[in-house]
């Protein structure tokens, strides 16, 4: 039983055995708690960061190239998904189609700055999120985690927001900053070597009266209607704007013929005088249009829209429903004005009025019962010093701008009465002029004249263009007014605004004058010899004279005289001339009908 002996040197050494085995224990035990508390920390850290991740607004995806590790709750309520049916998967197959390789591309090596891509939700729902990336580790080994935001919502109101700034609310067409742009593009793609381009400027001539009889929601249709009609005519390379209330602008791509804009410009009025049928009633447009080419008239895109917009000016000088293309002389009064010793615009025309160099033409009117003089229609004309005589539509901008149209008009008017006086005429007309500054002190000033020139009223006509009245329809409450005088009222042009027959029969009218174009072509076209003879039905049926504009033949007289007109004027009568004569009419073919 010597094993059991515990003297001496062997006791010794198992007594150090047995310490050393307790120790061993011990130290196993104390490594084994060890590494439940670390497993414990380990887990409690993931839990909460689990418990973070899931407690962030935004979807949080960790991933190693792009293969799904973790998704967050708020990720997979986002996607609609579940967690563990993705885990070890590609999360760039939640993307839309052609952006898979892209989402894959980014989760692979992550861009500094965010990314927006579009996810496709379990329900096949589109979702537009934008993705930020840090690295990090994720259970000991190298990971990415991806922070993901829905910003559909967000995404929408910056479209919207856009749109606003960039697109006319009522139509849908670029307004006139995005315009801008896009013709800033176009000239520089131009100037790189492609074809010229052609700006057309286009200006509804009586819209105002067709809004003010439609009502805003009828206004509003019509433009729609318009807008619709214009675009059906257009290419897929060209460009429609709304650049205000009633003025469009088209620019052509580039690349087609040379005269495409001239032919289009013509085209797209002969649209717009369709008759447009607006919630039951019948409206009717008239467009004046302006073009320029680029770069024969201009050096730049700012120089096209000028060259545009004084096209434009001339074409709605011309009485409405124009169409001009930019010649470099039209910008010559301006041109005039600012070369030189020349004064401002403004002190130009007071000085003008001052010198007297403001005057007035007379041309001879006949009555077509027997051809005898029946009147005088006063043409204002500037004689200016430099650049020869001019017409009203070179000076009446200068005296709108300068407040100076009430004194200009009131001026011109008594010089017309004085002559009337002089001369003994049955009859002195005067266009009003399209200025913004003559309004409701017209009667007035004109009793005023008539009495300090003695003139008797019914021998004073104020003429009114149909566009005139379209464009400034609050000119409509001067007419009883001039009516009360026992001034006569004429309307000048008709035949060129939109719904003419039914646009006079609510004023106080005395006289249609019958616009030369029509005139021009009676006894050749049928549509002429119809707007001839209704308006003459028109007018006896409303007890109103008429005269018709522009005659230069013989032929056309006698057919006139046939039809029943009451008076003519134009070139074949008499010429204007500085005082108010007329040469004895010899037309034995005329006088024979």
């Amino acid at each position: 039983m010597d094993y059991l002996h515990f003297g001496g040197s062997a006791g010794v050494t198992l007594a150090a055995l047995g310490l050393l085995g307790a120790a061993l224990a011990a130290m196993r035990l104390d490594s084994l708690a060890a590494r439940r508390r670390q497993r414990t920390e380990e887990a409690a850290h993931r839990q909460w960061s689990r418990s973070l991740a899931d407690a962030s607004f935004d979807g949080l995806l960790v991933h190693r190239q792009g293969v799904i590790l973790m998704m967050n709750r708020a990720l997979v309520r986002m996607l609609g998904v579940r967690e563990r049916e993705w885990l070890g998967q590609s999360f760039a197959t939640l993307a839309r189609d052609d952006q898979v390789a892209g989402l894959r591309a980014e989760l692979e090596a992550p861009q500094a700055a965010p990314q927006d891509f579009t996810l496709l939700r379990a329900n096949k729902t589109e979702m537009i999120v934008e993705l930020a990336s840090q690295c990090v580790a994720f259970e000991g080994q190298p990971a990415t985690a991806t922070a993901i935001r829905d910003v559909t919502q967000l995404r929408g109101y910056e479209a919207h927001i856009a749109r606003l700034t960039h697109y006319d609310a009522l139509t849908g067409l670029p307004n006139r900053g995005l315009f801008n742009e896009l013709l800033r593009r176009a000239v520089a793609e131009t100037a790189r070597g492609q074809t010229g381009l052609t700006l057309i400027l286009m200006d509804l001539d009586n819209f105002k009266a067709q809004n003010q009889l439609l009502g805003r929601g009828g206004g509003d249709a019509l433009l729609q209607m318009l807008t619709a009609r214009l675009s059906a005519m257009l290419g897929p390379d060209d460009a429609l704007a709304r650049l205000s209330g009633d003025k469009f602008a088209v620019l052509l791509g580039a690349g087609g013929p040379p005269n495409r804009g001239l032919s289009l410009g013509g085209q797209l009025q002969a649209a717009c005088g369709e008759p447009f049928i607006v919630e039951g009633r019948l409206a009717k447009l008239s467009l004046s249009v302006g073009l320029a080419m680029y770069p024969e008239h201009a050096a730049d895109g700012d120089g096209l829209q000028r060259a545009a917009e004084l096209a434009l000016e001339q074409a709605r000088l011309a009485g409405g429903g124009g169409l001009h293309l930019y010649r470099h002389e039209d910008s010559a009064p301006r041109a005039a004005w600012v070369a030189g010793p020349a004064e401002a615009p403004a002190d130009d025309l007071r000085g003008a009025l001052a010198r007297g160099e403001i005057r007035l033409l007379y041309q001879p009117m006949f009555s077509l019962a027997d051809l005898s003089l029946s009147g005088f229609e006063a043409l204002p004309r500037w004689q200016h010093p430099a650049r020869g005589l001019l017409g009203p539509e070179a000076f009446t901008p200068l005296a709108e701008a300068a407040g100076l149209a009430d004194e200009l008009y009131c001026q011109l008017i008594e010089r017309a009465c004085a002559e009337a006086m002089a001369v003994g005429a049955p009859r002195m007309a005067l266009n009003l002029l399209p200025a913004r500054g003559i309004g409701e002190a017209l009667p007035a000033c004109l009793a005023a004249i008539l009495r300090k020139t003695g003139l008797r009223p019914e021998v004073l006509e104020i003429e009114m263009t149909e566009a005139l009245l379209a464009n400034q329809p609050d000119l409509i409450a001067l007419l009883p007014g001039l009516r009360s005088l026992g001034v006569g009222v004429a309307l000048d042009d008709f035949g060129t605004g939109a719904s003419s027959l039914n646009a006079v029969c609510g004023l106080p009218l005395t006289r249609l004058k019958i616009d030369r174009r029509h005139i021009a072509k009676l006894g050749q076209d049928k549509n002429a010899d119809t707007m001839v003879s209704a308006t003459l039905s028109l007018a006896a049926n409303l007890r109103l004279e008429v005269t018709a504009l522009g005659v230069e033949t013989e032929s056309t007289l006698t057919l006139l005289r046939r039809a029943g007109c009451h008076a003519a004027q134009g070139k074949l009568l008499g010429e204007p001339a500085s005082r108010a004569v007329a040469r004895p009419v010899v037309l034995r073919e005329a006088a024979a009908g």
